[in-house]
């Protein structure tokens, strides 16, 4: 059986940091992740959502450019394209 100084269960925004950290000190470290390191913040939640909220900003934002003297033809927003943003700015 192995023994470890610290096992972290979880590699979220707290979780993988102490794991290298913790590492760097010379700790035996495991660190334990169920499904994408990262945790839920990078992945599913904060960090995707801000995304898609940031692509209805621009949107916001492109469809008022005329109050601001700026004139461009209509403003549309392909939703397939925006779910597939998060994703990549998760990786």
């Amino acid at each position: 059986m192995d023994h470890y100084d610290a096992i972290i269960i979880g590699s979220g925004q707290a979780g993988k940091p102490l794991a290298t950290t913790l590492g760097k000190a010379g700790w035996k470290t495991a660190l334990i992740e169920r499904d994408h390191i990262g945790g839920t913040c990078i992945n599913y939640g904060c960090t995707p959502t801000k995304t898609m909220f940031n692509s209805a900003r621009v949107a916001y934002l492109a469809r008022r450019a005329a109050d601001f003297g700026v004139h461009h033809g209509d403003v549309n927003v392909n939703m397939k394209e925006v779910r597939k943003k998060p994703s990549f700015v998760a990786r």
